[in-house]
């Protein structure tokens, strides 16, 4: 975690006005409910920021400007995570209670969008040093990337009641869902690399984009699949499998499977909620079918892409490792 990027975040959230900023501040991980300092902030998961930062450096040896962008889609990601937890009932979120089941479902939704709210005015922040052309090019990546994501959870939703989703549908659900505040990052985090820019190259910041849409794929695909591996899920992980939302395995399962298995998964998914030993019978049936090396195939396309297409950016070697290294954190280059 950049301690100088936390103290320009918190900085830029610190108003005492209503209980509202309490709110952020516990869901932002920097207090607890009571107001108090958060002693456990290293584990809050700041995943865009990170992106936004490591990029920018890519492009530049002064990341300080990026902060400001790095705030704007790290908030906008955690007004996400608020309604999210509110939709689908997830009681924790970084390893403690989330704000919907502590404060209840009203001030959850207020404060997601009190969130999205703060996120974009961190894009307008009056000592900014970029020129109005560039941040109205951020603006324009925010809402289209939000706007994308509401596009991905309206799939998602309405695929949830349904028996069968086929492949590519999913897929196209996933890269609207799950790739737009990624590809959000990784477009901030070019941006903000040159604070002097008059404009950016159009043609490599569709690059950035793509690879950005790529990063925020995999990373839920690998999430996904530590439903059948890991052995202690995360409680948010978890819920969204038990309110029935569909993934990758469920997704190839059915797809893929003979009539025994299809019949089965679709028994589980006739529940009105799913419980642990259905999550034992997915794993059971995901684990003895072809479907890891299905998972390594769709990954190994989405790397061999990634490199049919960083040589375009016109970087060094150095570099497209480095950029590599952030789409596929868990992969060497």
């Amino acid at each position: 975690m950049n301690k100088d990027f936390e103290k320009y975040m918190s900085e830029f959230v610190n108003v005492n006005e209503v209980d509202l900023y309490r709110i952020i501040k516990y869901q932002l991980g920097w207090e607890d409910e009571f107001g108090n300092k958060f002693s456990a902030i290293q584990n809050v998961d700041r995943t865009y920021s990170s992106v936004v930062l490591e990029t920018c450096s890519i492009f530049s040896d002064d990341i300080k400007p990026s902060y400001q962008f790095a705030t704007s889609v790290e908030i906008l990601a955690n007004s996400w995570y608020v309604h999210e937890d509110v939709q689908s009932g997830i009681t924790e979120r970084n390893g403690r209670s989330s704000v919907w089941w502590t404060w209840g479902p009203a001030q959850g939704i207020n404060t997601g969008d009190g969130l999205h709210a703060l996120a974009r005015l961190s894009l307008l922040e009056n000592n900014s040093k970029f020129n109005d052309s560039l941040l109205l090019k951020a603006l324009s990546i925010f809402d289209s990337s939000y706007l994308t994501l509401c596009e991905g959870e309206n799939l998602d939703i309405d695929y949830q009641e349904s028996p069968l989703v086929k492949e590519e549908e999913f897929m196209n659900m996933l890269e609207k869902k799950s790739g737009s505040l990624s590809s959000c990052a990784f477009q901030f985090g070019y941006i903000s690399s040159d604070p002097k820019a008059n404009d950016v190259s159009g043609k490599k910041l569709e690059i950035i984009k793509e690879l950005g849409k790529i990063s925020g794929i995999v990373r839920e695909l690998n999430s996904q699949n530590s439903i059948i591996h890991s052995k202690n899920l995360p409680p948010e992980i978890f819920h969204k499998f038990s309110s029935k939302k569909k993934n990758i395995i469920t997704t190839y399962l059915l797809n893929n499977s003979d009539v025994s298995v299809k019949r089965k998964i679709g028994e589980i998914y006739l529940k009105r909620v799913l419980e642990t030993n259905d999550l034992e019978a997915l794993k059971e049936e995901a684990l003895s079918s072809n479907f890891k090396d299905y998972l390594i195939n769709i990954i190994t396309d989405y790397k061999e892409r990634s490199l049919s297409i960083i040589n375009d950016l016109s970087l060094n070697d150095q570099q497209n490792k480095k950029l590599l290294n952030i789409v596929f954190p868990n992969e060497s280059f």
